[in-house]
C-alpha cells in the first residue's frame, strides 16, 4: 500500500495562496472563484465529488496567465477561454488532472455552439459555465464596499447573460445562492470556507503529492523562458544526490517534491526582474531574497510537509550564516535542504540565464567549489556532485528536456 502523505484540502489551500502572490490586483480572487463555483454547483444536482472537481477547476483557471505576456495598464483582461486555452498543456502528463483539462476544452466551445437545451450539456461543459460565472461576479465585487450593498446590482447585471452568454439554469443556480445573505459576506471576507468542503481524509500518496508538485512548478517556472525547467533539473539533480547518499525510497521521494516546490515563493517575484538582463538594484534583490521566505509560508500548514518544507525554503541558507531568510548556520541547516542548495547552484549556473549563457562542466565545478571555500555550501555534498558529475547531469538533462519540450508546446497553445 502507498503511503500517504498530505491531504488535498491544504494543498489547495497552498495553491490558491500561492496564486494570489502573482499579481496584488488578484488577491483572493482564486478564492472567490472557487467560492462561488462550490455554492453555485450546491444548488444544482451534483455529488460532493462533483462539487469539490468544481472548486479545483475554478482554482486552475487563470494558470494559463503565467505564460501569456502581462497586461499593460488599461488592457482588456485575458478570457477564460483563453486562459483555459495556455493552461491545459500545464496539466499535460499529470493523471489526477485529467477531469480539469476536460474542463478547460469545455471552456473553448462558444456558447452559441453550445447545446441549447441544458439537459443536453456534459458536466464538464455545465462546469466550465459554472467557472466562468463566478469569475464574472468575482470581477464585479468591490473589495472596499459592503458586500450587501452591491448584491442587487451585481444580480441585475448577471441576469442578462442568461440565455446569451450562459444557459439560463447556471445563472438560476447562482440567483438561488445569492439569496442567501452570508453567500456574499464569506465572499468578500472569508472565501476560503470553501477548503471545508475538501474531506482532510481525501488522502494523497507520495506519487501522487511528486505529480502535484510537478503540475505546481510548471506554474512557477513557466513564467519566463529562463527559469522555464529550472525546478525539474534542481528536482532531478537532488534525488540523484539523496539516492548516492543513501536516503530511503521515501525520502528520494520527498527530495524529489522539494525540488519541485522548492521556489514556489518566486511567484512573488515580477518577471521584469526574473528577466532583467542587467545587474539587479539592491533593491531588486531585496525582492528577490524575500521569495524564500513565501515558500516557508506556503508550505508550512501541508500536513506532511514538514520536513518537505524545510528541505524546501532553506536552500537559500548558507554554512558560514551569510544566507536568506533567516541567516542559519551549519548545525541549523538540515542536509536535505543542503542538498537542495546544492542541486539549486548546480543547475542555475548550468542554465542558460537572461544575464549569462550556460557554464561548462569545468566552469560549473570551479563555481561550486568557490562556494566551498567561502563555507557556504557543504564541501561533502558537493564532493560527492563532482565525483558523480556526469551521471547527475545526464539525470537533469533527461528531466529538463522534457520540461522544455511542454513548455514550448504550452507556448504554442498560448498563441493559438
Amino acid at each position: 500500500m502507498e503511503k500517504t502523505i498530505t491531504n488535498m484540502r491544504d494543498l489547495a489551500g497552498c495553491f490558491a495562496r500561492a496564486m494570489n502572490l502573482v499579481s496584488p490586483k488578484i488577491a483572493n480572487h482564486h478564492q472567490q472563484v472557487a467560492y462561488l463555483a462550490w455554492r453555485i454547483a450546491g444548488e444544482m444536482d451534483y455529488s460532493e465529488e462533483e462539487k469539490i472537481e468544481v472548486i479545483y477547476g475554478a482554482l486552475m483557471h487563470d494558470i494559463g496567465a503565467v505564460i501569456l505576456p502581462e497586461l499593460e495598464e488599461g488592457e482588456e483582461e485575458y478570457t477564460i477561454s483563453r486562459l483555459g486555452q495556455a493552461g491545459m498543456s500545464f496539466i499535460g502528463d499529470i493523471p489526477r488532472m485529467k477531469n480539469i483539462r476536460s474542463i478547460f476544452e469545455e471552456a473553448q466551445i462558444p456558447y452559441d455552439e453550445r447545446p441549447k437545451k441544458f439537459k443536453e450539456m456534459n458536466r464538464e461543459a455545465v462546469f466550465a459555465e459554472i467557472i466562468v460565472l463566478a469569475d464574472m461576479i468575482s470581477g464585479m465585487i468591490d473589495p472596499k464596499a459592503a458586500a450587501l450593498n452591491q448584491a442587487e446590482e451585481i444580480c441585475d447585471n448577471i441576469s442578462d447573460y442568461a440565455g446569451e452568454e450562459l444557459h439560463s439554469e447556471v445563472i438560476e443556480a447562482f440567483l438561488r445562492a445569492s439569496k442567501k445573505e452570508y453567500v456574499w459576506l464569506e465572499l468578500l471576507h472569508q472565501p476560503e470556507v470553501f477548503l471545508s468542503a475538501i474531506s482532510d481524509n481525501n488522502d494523497v500518496t507520495l506519487d501522487q503529492a511528486i505529480e502535484i508538485a510537478k503540475f505546481m512548478s510548471r506554474i512557477i517556472d513557466f513564467r519566463s523562458s529562463y527559469t522555464a525547467m529550472h525546478s525539474a533539473g534542481v528536482a532531478a539533480s537532488a534525488v540523484r544526490l539523496a539516492e548516492i547518499l543513501g536516503m530511503s525510497e521515501d525520502e528520494c521521494k520527498m527530495m524529489m517534491i522539494a525540488g519541485y516546490v522548492h521556489d514556489i515563493g518566486k511567484l512573488k517575484v515580477p518577471k521584469k526582474i526574473l528577466e532583467k538582463k542587467d545587474t539587479l538594484t539592491d533593491e531588486e534583490f531585496n525582492i528577490v531574497k524575500e521569495y524564500a521566505y513565501y515558500t516557508q509560508l506556503l508550505l508550512k500548514d501541508i500536513a506532511g510537509f514538514e520536513q518537505i518544507g524545510q528541505w524546501a525554503a532553506l536552500h537559500h541558507e548558507k554554512l558560514n550564516g551569510f544566507g536568506y531568510p533567516f541567516g542559519l548556520k551549519a548545525d541549523d541547516i538540515p542536509m536535505g535542504a543542503r542538498i537542495i542548495a546544492v542541486a539549486d547552484i548546480f543547475s542555475a549556473v548550468a542554465e542558460i540565464r537572461s544575464y549569462r549563457d550556460g557554464m561548462s562542466k569545468d566552469q560549473v565545478i570551479v563555481a561550486l567549489r568557490e562556494y566551498v571555500e567561502s563555507t557556504a555550501l557543504s564541501k561533502y555534498i558537493v564532493d560527492l556532485m563532482i565525483a558523480n558529475y556526469d551521471d547527475i547531469y545526464q539525470k537533469r538533462e533527461a528531466e529538463t528536456s522534457k520540461e522544455g519540450a511542454r513548455y514550448y508546446a504550452a507556448l504554442v497553445d498560448a498563441e493559438d
